[in-house]
Formats: structure tokens, C-alpha cells, sequence
């Protein structure tokens, strides 16, 4: 029967301790952290080419607590709704706060013209409010080129109307492959 001193088992569970921090900084090295930069347009409903729509509304005194928008919008390399067409934003916002400051969203951002990411998807899910400044999403996976993409997303308002918005992206994100 072997007997060991509450030292000497310290000292090992720290060496163990110290050995996977060392190992999981190593691999974490070979993740290079990749930006993206590019801009949402999105059309309110109502108006010709609507890609924003509210599908549940449950309150007729103008609160949008509980509300449900969907969405496919443009991704763009510009502000200007004329600048080249680099995806598409597919998802959701649910009005989650009672306050009305802001909702969750679930959104894949679809890449048809991007370079090496053409074909691939990026999935991002978070808090919405962009009225409020930047806000910041996660990024919890990919697709194709961007398969197991891990990071964030800030975004910020550039331009709101009555009848349209436009938002600046800027993802970080690695991938471990």
C-alpha cells in the first residue's frame, strides 16, 4: 500500500495541471484568427422586395414583446444597396425583452459570391439591438470552407429608414480544422 503525502499529490495534480494548459495554448496556435468585413440590407415589409416580415404579433398596444421577424437579406461589400452581392442573411429575431431593448436572433449568413467562401455558410445566434450601438453575437459553426468556425460577430447600424436598414458586419472567428 503506497502512501502519499497531501504535498506530494499537489505537486502532481499541478504538474498534470500546468502539462494540459501547455498543451491546449499549443493547440490552440495553429488557429489563425480570420476577419470579415461586409454590410446587411434588409426591407421592411410593406414595401416592393420585402425581405424583413412579422410573422407572430401578440399585442395590439404596440409593444413588440413576443414579436417574431423573419428574414433574407442581402449581404453586400458596401453601405450602397448597389455595391456587389456577396450573400444572403437567413433567419429570425424573437422581441425577447420585456423592456423592448432588444430580442435573440438566429441567423446563417449564406455566402454565393465571397471568394473561397462561396458556398459556405457561417451560423450566428445572440442578442439583437443595434439601435443601442454595436452589439456582439457568437459565432457557433459553419459550413463548407467555414465548417467548424468558432468567433463573434459585432454589429452596428449604419443607415435606418421607415423602409429599410443597413448594418456593418464584422466577424472574428478561427476554424478548427
Amino acid at each position: 500500500m503506497s502512501h502519499h503525502t497531501p504535498r506530494s499529490s499537489s505537486t502532481a495534480l499541478m504538474a498534470l495541471l500546468i502539462t494540459c494548459c501547455a498543451a491546449a495554448a499549443a493547440a490552440g496556435d495553429d488557429h489563425e484568427l480570420t476577419h470579415l468585413h461586409f454590410y446587411f440590407h434588409g426591407i421592411n415589409a410593406g414595401q416592393p422586395n420585402a425581405s424583413v416580415v412579422n410573422v407572430a404579433s401578440l399585442h395590439k398596444n404596440g409593444s413588440t414583446f413576443g414579436d417574431v421577424n423573419v428574414f433574407d437579406c442581402t449581404l453586400r461589400e458596401g453601405p450602397s444597396p448597389a455595391s456587389r452581392l456577396i450573400g444572403r442573411a437567413q433567419g429570425f429575431v424573437v422581441h425577447a425583452a420585456l423592456d423592448e431593448s432588444g430580442g435573440f436572433t438566429a441567423v446563417d449568413l449564406v455566402f454565393s459570391d465571397y471568394g473561397e467562401y462561396s458556398g459556405s455558410t457561417l451560423a450566428t445566434m445572440g442578442r439583437f439591438n443595434v439601435m443601442a450601438g454595436p452589439s456582439e453575437r457568437s459565432i457557433v459553426g459553419g459550413t463548407g470552407k467555414l465548417r467548424f468556425a468558432r468567433g463573434y460577430l459585432i454589429v452596428e447600424l449604419v443607415n435606418a429608414t421607415d423602409t429599410s436598414i443597413v448594418v456593418v458586419f464584422d466577424l472574428y472567428f478561427t476554424l478548427a480544422h
